[in-house]
Parts: C-alpha cells; sequence; structure tokens
C-alpha cells in the first residue's frame, strides 16, 4: 500500500505468546516502534528524521486503535472466563 505522503509498505502478523514489543529512543532522532513475534519483525518509524506534527498525530492515533485493540482482547477474554465459569458451575 503506498500514497503520495511517503508513506509505503503493508505487513500483517499474527500474533502467539512469543512476542516482545519495544520503543526504542534515542537524543537526536525518532524512536522506532518495534514488534516482534516469533521470527518475524515489524519496525515503524517515521519518513523523514524529523519529528512533525503529523508524526505525532499518527503515534497518538497508533496509541488509540491499540487500546481499542487492547479492549476486545480484554473482552473476548472475559466472555471466554465467563464461559468457563458457567460450564464448571453447570458441571
Amino acid at each position: 500500500m503506498s500514497s503520495g505522503g511517503g508513506s509505503f509498505g503493508y505487513v500483517g502478523v499474527h500474533v502467539g505468546s512469543d512476542w516482545t514489543v519495544r520503543c526504542s529512543t534515542y537524543p537526536n532522532k525518532p524512536p522506532i516502534l518495534t514488534l516482534d513475534a516469533g521470527d518475524c519483525g515489524v519496525s515503524i518509524c517515521v519518513a523523514e528524521n524529523i519529528a512533525a506534527e503529523s508524526t505525532t498525530a499518527f503515534a497518538r492515533e497508533l496509541v488509540k486503535a491499540a487500546q481499542r485493540f487492547a479492549g476486545e482482547c480484554e473482552r473476548l477474554q472475559n466472555a471466554a472466563g465467563d464461559a468457563d465459569a458457567a460450564g464448571v458451575q453447570a458441571a
């Protein structure tokens, strides 16, 4: 996927239990966000070597999407726990 804004790339990652997420920071360079899952690694960095308003807006939207993702994971985990508890009570 690409656009006229300088962004490029597309990656899909199915995350199991073998993952790490980290943010590498540097005194005079933009940060790099890295996700490792099994033998796959994905790094997110900005297109230019400067932090701009659009970069900060992207980072904030990334946080919002990650919060929604975590919320959905929690919802599914709680639903599975409720189903397990109902199964124990029925036995």
